[in-house]
C-alpha cells in the first residue's frame, strides 16, 4: 500500500488488508479474523464490514449462480476480473455490500481478493491473489485490476476476458469429466460444438444472413464463419427470433454488442463505441453507418434500437 492510501485510511481498515499483501499467492483455508476483526464474509462474496464505509474482500466462487469471472492476466504480471454485484435481480442491487465496492472506487480503495480452488474435498480453500482496486461497475459487474503487480492495458480486453473464460470453462468441464480429451479429434468436436452454439439459433442465423446479404452489419465482413446472429431484445424464446430483432455480426463486434460496449443510435443508424475502447482499432468505427436488409420488414425494429441504444448509453453514464 502506498504512503497516500495508509493516510486515509483507518489504522483498524489498514492492518486488515496487510494480511492481504503478506499472505498473497499462498493457498489459505477460509481466513478467519484478525484480532476480532473478520477478513471476509463466510455467507457472502462481498464483506463490507459495519465499521468500515468500504468494503473490504471479495471470494471468487468457481461454482456460483453470479457467474463470476476469473483473473485475466496482462503484460508485466498482473490482472484484471470482472465479478459480478451482490443481488443478481435488476432494482434490488442497493445493498451495503454493492455500496461499499462503489465507494471504494469513488475513492480509489482496494480491496483483498480470495479465489476459490477446486475441487474443494472437505472445506473450501482459496488463493490470495492479493490487493486490488474496483476500477468501475458496468450493468450489474465490477471491474478490478491487480494493484502488485500492477494491471497494464491488455491489447483487446475484450477477446483477453473471452478467451480466459472459455479457458476457465473448459477447465470446470475436464475437471468434471475427471479427464483431458482423448485425442485431438474429440479436442476439435469440442471447438466446433462451443462455436455452434454461439452463432446461435441455425434458422435464426439464416435468415439473417440472407436479409444482410452475408455480411457484418457493422463491419461488411462476409466470412460465414465469423458471422453471428445477435438478438436485439434478449432471447426470450424462439418468438425471439424474427429478422428485425437480429442484427448479422462478426463475432468479435456481437460481443461488444451484448456486453454493452458498442451501440446503434436509434436515429441516425449509425455506429457508436464506448469510451472504453477509445484507443482500440475499434474506435474507428464510431460513425460509420449500420447496413440495413434492403426489405422494410426485415430492418431493425426501432423500439428494440432504442432499447438497447438506452441499455447503452446507462452504461455508459455509470463508467
Amino acid at each position: 500500500m502506498d504512503a497516500e492510501l495508509i493516510a486515509r485510511i483507518s489504522p483498524e481498515h489498514r492492518d486488515r488488508l496487510a494480511w492481504f499483501e503478506e499472505h498473497q499467492d499462498k493457498v489459505s483455508p477460509v481466513p478467519g479474523r484478525l484480532a476480532t476483526l473478520p477478513l471476509v464474509s463466510p455467507a457472502k462474496g462481498i464483506y463490507k464490514p459495519a465499521d468500515l464505509p468500504y468494503a473490504l474482500s471479495i471470494k471468487v466462487k468457481v461454482h456460483s449462480r453470479y457467474q463470476d469471472g476469473v483473473p485475466v492476466p496482462t503484460p508485466g504480471g498482473g490482472w484484471v476480473l470482472e465479478y459480478h454485484q451482490e443481488n443478481p435481480r435488476p432494482g434490488r442491487d442497493t445493498t451495503s455490500a454493492n455500496e461499499g465496492l462503489v465507494r471504494c472506487i469513488a475513492d480509489r480503495v482496494p480491496v483483498g481478493v480470495l479465489r476459490e480452488r477446486l475441487p474443494a474435498v472437505h472445506h473450501a480453500r482459496y488463493d490470495v491473489l492479493g490487493l486490488a482496486l474496483p476500477v468501475r461497475r458496468s450493468a450489474g459487474r465490477f471491474y478490478f485490476e491487480s494493484l502488485n503487480p500492477k494491471a497494464m492495458p491488455v491489447i483487446d480486453p475484450v477477446s483477453d476476458v473471452l478467451v480466459a473464460m472459455a479457458s476457465a470453462e473448459v477447465d470446470q468441464e475436464v475437471a468434471a469429466e475427471g479427464r483431458a480429451p482423448d485425442d485431438d479429434y474429440d479436442a476439435r468436436r469440442r471447438v466446433v460444438r462451443e462455436i455452434v452454439a454461439r452463432w446461435g439459433q441455425p434458422g435464426f442465423r439464416a435468415v439473417l444472413r440472407e436479409a444482410y446479404r452475408g455480411r457484418c452489419a457493422i463491419t461488411g465482413y462476409d466470412a460465414a464463419e465469423a458471422l453471428e446472429a445477435a438478438h436485439l431484445r434478449p432471447y426470450r424464446g424462439p418468438e425471439s427470433n424474427v429478422v428485425n430483432n437480429g442484427l448479422l455480426l462478426r463475432a468479435d463486434i456481437h460481443t461488444l454488442f451484448d456486453l454493452p460496449l458498442l451501440a446503434v443510435d436509434p436515429v441516425t443508424r449509425s455506429v457508436v463505441v464506448s469510451k472504453l475502447l477509445a484507443g482500440t482499432h475499434y474506435e474507428g468505427l464510431s460513425g460509420s453507418q449500420l447496413a440495413e436488409p434492403a426489405e422494410a420488414r426485415q430492418r431493425p425494429d426501432q423500439e428494440a434500437l432504442e432499447k438497447a441504444w438506452q441499455r447503452f448509453r446507462q452504461a455508459e453514464d455509470s463508467r
